[in-house]
């Protein structure tokens, strides 16, 4: 360590002490708590797709009944495991203190969704009820999510209500057509991060859980934002969409100083900020020339403003340094 050599030079630290922190240095421990998530996330990843690959590659051999039996296995012990070893329920965090047991219960609940993936893709048990399928382990999520208090299982719960919310307005219409401007789709996906939304802001006033309102409100924001987008630049409700837009800019912005949040501030005011200029070369009819420099003026200011947010956003934040 130069700084430490240079201390010990300068006579600031003597040589006992020098070789003291030295010592402390080379022997000291280190975490290595994300290595081995990382580790353990991407276990589950590779099992999960090699399950897949397993499948695809055998099916003839294997057969469908058999391949379907494998995964209500290997389902039911990863439940078995988290339902014999999961803590007490309780409002606030808990951490179960296993390593394994987070990830045991995630490949659970994938290999759920794999399982009934198949069985409708296969048997076709939902007909075409595509709605059904995915709600059906989403209430599964859902519960699990809280049971065994886990984010991640609550983010497939929260994707598993967003899909449905699509699936169940127009399904053949979507899957035959993409038609994803459709505005039932864009009603239903606002109806559905309202929903999210709202939920986040009542468990957090009544303290359950309130440690997933980030993953609640980061789904609902998202939603909210890129559906009103949709409504703004596809639908003829251009004055309805950007008031609200404006609304939900207004509140996450709020909701980022309020909870010192760097990524809602961000999501704000880029997804307004794309909104709003959109509207302003939209709507704003000017000759040519002027039109041009103001666009050009419009553009400068923009710039010069999002540096200034980025050298200013921990005092927006109220965020000491």
């Amino acid at each position: 360590m130069k700084e430490l050599t240079q201390l010990n030079i300068d006579g600031v630290l003597s040589d006992v002490q020098t070789a003291a922190i030295n010592e402390y240095e080379k022997n000291k421990l280190f975490s290595v708590h994300w290595e081995l998530r990382t580790m353990l996330y991407i276990g589950i990843l590779l099992f999960t797709t090699g399950i897949g690959t397993l499948i695809y590659l055998n099916i003839d051999t294997i057969g469908h009944q058999a391949i379907l039996m494998l995964i209500a296995a290997l389902c039911i012990g990863a439940f078995y495991y988290g339902y014999k070893n999961k803590l007490p329920y309780a409002n606030e965090e808990t951490k179960h203190p296993s390593p394994f047991f987070d990830y045991l219960v995630l490949l659970g609940c994938l290999l759920f969704g794999i399982f009934i993936a198949y069985l409708q893709a296969q048997y076709n048990v939902f007909g075409l009820h595509y709605g059904i399928a995915i709600l059906f382990p989403t209430i599964l999520f859902f519960i699990c999510a809280y049971a065994f208090d886990h984010k991640g299982i609550l983010s497939l719960g929260i994707t598993g209500l967003a899909a449905w919310a699509g699936l169940s307005i127009t399904p053949l219409h979507l899957l035959q057509n993409n038609n994803f401007s459709d505005i039932s789709i864009i009603f239903s996906y606002i109806s559905i991060g309202l929903l999210i939304g709202g939920f986040a802001m009542y468990s957090d006033k009544k303290c359950i859980k309130k440690h997933f309102g980030f993953s609640y409100n980061n789904f609902a924001a998202n939603i909210l934002f890129i559906a009103t987008l949709a409504a703004l630049i596809d639908q003829p409700y251009k004055l309805i969409s950007f008031l609200f837009l404006t609304s939900i800019g207004f509140y996450y912005i709020k909701y980022a100083i309020a909870r010192h949040s760097f990524l809602f501030l961000l999501l704000s005011i880029v997804y307004s900020y794309i909104g709003l200029t959109y509207c302003v070369f939209s709507f704003i009819r000017l000759p040519d020339e002027i039109g041009f420099f103001c666009g050009l003026f419009y553009v400068a200011a923009s710039c010069v403003g999002i540096i200034l947010f980025f050298i200013n956003y921990k005092k927006i934040l109220r965020i000491e340094k």
